[in-house]
């Protein structure tokens, strides 16, 4: 019996390990090229996880496999290091910190219609939830409605707000001197706006973005509360759910290379914050980190998931910023005003 077993589980390692390398490919392979590679980018979180448990048990078992699933983990240390912050240490964060936050708000009202009684309640109770997990000097809200946004900088006294037509927001305790956007075209409700900010004598642009949404959240419940993988239906939820998924992700790289040529154009030390809807291991991420911090993995602790829907361990949301700054603190706060959690950082410019 346990040799049956251990040829089933061996079959297993050999596609987890297998599959993991073709997740460290993802970041360097064009989507529009290769749809159906991004998925794999998109699952090492639980890929992740598989090489921990079978390495364990094959430590058990006192097999050599163990030894495979160390490898092929090290090989993608740098991958790993995207998901999962290794700065335990005591952050020291000095007053004049720039205290920068991002949230995707789209799930704030769950489906609700609310009247402005029901609205102002949420802003206030969302406004103090704020002030206590770190009171935004900077924040960039996604999927945010028009009526809202102003309750919520009335709330946080923000004197200056930065919104076009779409649910992109900039909120800002410092002026605003000039804004704008980068089209992505008529065909998406996704979006991204600039700002140059004045901090001090100097001048930053803060970059809010929010690109191409995967809308699988009902079909990935779908297909986790369907009848079971030996049924068509099942099947073919999946096959729709992986079509829509790399349908978005060739969308996402193309308003990322937007993105980045805008980047590189800026006359300015830029911010990067919002919903990028993909994985430290994916080809989006990798163009727009190139050159600036992932404040995340510079003084983030413990597990990075910010996307608290039905699909887990997912690390979407992100800032990102300048060499010119300096990282002093990064983190993720649960709360229950979203289906994503906010992430906080503190940073400095450096001198």
């Amino acid at each position: 019996m346990f040799l049956l077993l251990t040829k089933a589980v061996r079959v297993v390692s050999t596609a987890v390990i297998f599959l993991t390398f073709l997740s460290y490919l993802c970041p360097h392979v064009n989507p529009a090229a290769f749809r159906w590679l991004a998925f794999f980018g998109t699952a090492f979180p639980w890929l992740l996880l598989s090489n921990v448990v079978l390495m364990f048990f094959w430590l058990w078992a006192r097999s050599r496999y163990s030894i495979y699933h160390f490898v092929i983990m090290a090989f993608g240390w740098s991958y790993i290091t995207g998901f999962v912050g290794l700065d335990f240490g005591k952050k020291k964060v000095p007053e004049e910190a720039v205290t920068v936050a991002t949230h995707n708000l789209g799930a704030l009202f769950q489906g609700q219609k609310m009247n402005d009684a029901a609205r102002d309640k949420k802003a206030t109770a969302y406004a103090q939830f704020l002030k206590e997990n770190g009171l935004p000097d900077i924040l960039c809200t996604q999927e945010t409605t028009r009526k809202f946004f102003p309750l919520l900088a009335a709330k946080m006294g923000y004197e200056h707000t930065f919104n076009l037509k779409k649910g992109t927001v900039i909120f800002s305790r410092f002026p605003m001197l000039a804004g704008g956007d980068i089209p992505f075209g008529n065909g998406t409700a996704n979006s991204t706006l600039w700002v140059d900010i004045q901090i001090g004598k100097q001048t930053v642009r803060v970059y809010n973005v929010h690109l191409q949404s995967n809308k699988v959240a009902t079909d990935a419940e779908k297909v986790i509360e369907g009848p079971g993988l030996d049924e068509e239906e099942t099947w073919q939820d999946i096959g729709i759910l992986l079509d829509k998924v790399g349908s978005a992700t060739s969308q996402r790289a193309q308003q990322a290379r937007s993105l980045r040529e805008h980047i590189e154009d800026c006359p300015h030390p830029v911010i990067v914050c919002g919903d990028f809807n993909d994985t430290p291991n994916s080809y989006v991420y990798e163009l727009l980190s190139a050159g600036l911090t992932d404040t995340f993995r510079e003084k983030g602790a413990g597990f990075g998931t910010t996307y608290a829907g039905v699909l887990p361990l997912l690390r979407i949301d992100y800032i990102l910023t300048d060499p010119g700054f300096l990282t002093y603190d990064c983190r993720k706060v649960r709360g229950p005003y979203s289906d994503h959690y906010p992430v906080f950082a503190e940073i400095g410019l450096r001198h």
